[in-house]
């Protein structure tokens, strides 16, 4: 019997990477099985997806008002025309795994409709709403924190699937070598601090802003502080000047976590999850949108003693100025607790949604 899998989930790298991982990981166990994703037009998607030679279905965009405005009204009649164009997509279809975000509410609906089995993997350390709904639909529950295991008894501890270039990294063992190499290419000195620096998959203008400051105002020419900065592929790039080294998008981040001594960066679940696999201290600033979930997130490395936290508003070249030395000493100080639970995690989902597949089939 050939299976047909559906993976749902997009709109930042955040949903998009772990659902690649599963995909590549489900392909590898089961050569009687096929993988199509859905999501949105015009979102990171439709970049990542098809890059890794995996067909992308869309429906509308859907997004829940975190206040109530005038387009409030509006988002029933979203939602309905998404339920409808994902009852259109899944016809056929044998399972459906969910990663959350704009397209998984809709995708949830109109598998429960269409009796298709459900898979869901939380990312974040505070669910976001389409997980929170999905749940009652679906056989399995996988989840990447602890805390929301306790929340969701029935939910499985599976940790978060990452790329295979980060599980690769964390087991690698001439760290050193492969630093030198990456700093040779990048122009840095391989025996001198390298900070890197990025907003997520679509930048952060007001990180941006703070480095700009900081290295116009506590950096001088000369310093030993090198900066490898991913600005965002929309954002205007800087001129490159002596140790510092703005980039749009960084497309090797096994090549940046391997390198950098310490990170500054959002703290979204995949990035959290990346950094505490790979053993890699750093300042996280959250995102101040959403439902709170990278705040959740990145005071899970720091109760760890891997990260600092500060408040996007705090976050100035002032703040940068007073604490960056100490954040490096920390991050040179820092030692790893990570128990390897993210590198197994896309084959465990795998497994698990095999598992469901496999039942529905004998039914």
């Amino acid at each position: 019997m050939t299976y047909r899998v559906v993976l749902a989930g997009g709109g930042t790298a955040g949903h998009i990477e772990p659902a690649l991982a599963v995909a590549d990981a489900l392909v590898a166990k089961r050569k009687d099985l096929s993988c199509e994703f859905l999501g949105t037009n015009g979102a990171l998607e439709t970049l990542l997806v098809p890059k890794r030679g995996y067909r992308l279905r869309t429906i509308p965009k859907v997004v829940l008002p975190r206040q109530l405005r005038i387009q409030s009204i509006f988002f029933p009649i979203q939602l309905v025309r998404a339920f409808l164009a994902a009852l259109r997509q899944l016809k056929g279809v044998d399972g459906l795994i969910g990663f959350g975000g704009y397209v998984s509410a809709p995708a949830y609906l109109a598998a429960t409709i269409r009796k298709i089995p459900i898979v869901i993997h939380e990312a974040n350390a505070k669910p976001g709403w389409a997980n929170r709904l999905g749940r009652h639909f679906a056989e399995v529950v996988a989840v990447n924190f602890e805390g929301v295991r306790r929340q969701w008894p029935s939910a499985v501890l599976t940790g978060m699937p990452i790329r295979q270039s980060i599980a690769s990294l964390a087991q690698l063992r001439d760290k050193d070598s492969f630093r030198k190499l990456h700093c040779d290419t990048w122009g840095f000195d391989a025996t001198k601090p390298v900070i890197a620096v990025f907003g997520g998959s679509q930048g952060s203008r007001h990180i941006n802003e703070v480095i700009a400051e900081f290295n116009s105002q506590f950096k001088p020419q000369g310093s030993d502080l090198q900066i490898i900065h991913a600005v965002g592929v929309n954002n205007p790039l800087p001129e490159k000047r002596a140790g510092y080294l703005p980039l749009p998008y960084f497309h090797d981040m096994a090549a940046i976590y391997g390198s950098a001594d310490l990170l500054i960066t959002r703290s979204g679940a995949v990035t959290c999850s990346e950094l505490e696999t790979v053993g890699k201290f750093s300042i996280l600033v959250p995102l101040p949108h959403g439902n709170g979930e990278q705040f959740d997130n990145a005071q899970a490395l720091v109760v760890h003693g891997a990260a600092i936290a500060i408040a996007n508003d705090e976050f100035d070249a002032d703040w940068l100025g007073r604490n960056l030395n100490s954040a490096l000493d920390k991050a040179k100080a820092f030692r790893s607790q990570d128990t390897g639970l993210n590198i197994h995690a896309a084959d465990r989902i795998a497994d698990l949604a095999l598992s469901v597949l496999d039942k529905g089939a004998r039914k």
